[in-house]
C-alpha cells in the first residue's frame, strides 16, 4: 500500500508558544497548495507541510513522555513578513 498526503498551508506566527502555527487549507497536492499560497497575502509567513493520512505523527518526549510535537513530517517555510 502506497503512504497517501495531504498538503496543508498553515499560517506561521513569530510566537514562542507551540503551537505557533494554524491551518488554512488542505489539499491533494503540492501544486496545487503552492498555487494556492502564491495567492495568499504577504504579510503573513506561511508554512507547508506535508501530512500523512491514516497514521499518527505524534512525537514524544524520550525522557518525559510528553507529547511535545510532529515527526516526520515534510515541511518548507514560506517567509513574505518583513521582507523588504
Amino acid at each position: 500500500m502506497t503512504d497517501q498526503y495531504v498538503w496543508a498551508i498553515f499560517v506561521a506566527e513569530s510566537t514562542a508558544k507551540f503551537p505557533n502555527f494554524y491551518p488554512i487549507g488542505m489539499f491533494s497536492s503540492r501544486e496545487q497548495a503552492i498555487e494556492e499560497l502564491e495567492a495568499l497575502p504577504k504579510d503573513m509567513n506561511y508554512q507547508l507541510l506535508s501530512l500523512p493520512m491514516n497514521r499518527m505523527f505524534a512525537y514524544y518526549h524520550k525522557k518525559s513522555g510528553k507529547l511535545v510535537g510532529m515527526d516526520g513530517i515534510y515541511h518548507e517555510h514560506f517567509h513574505y513578513k518583513n521582507e523588504e
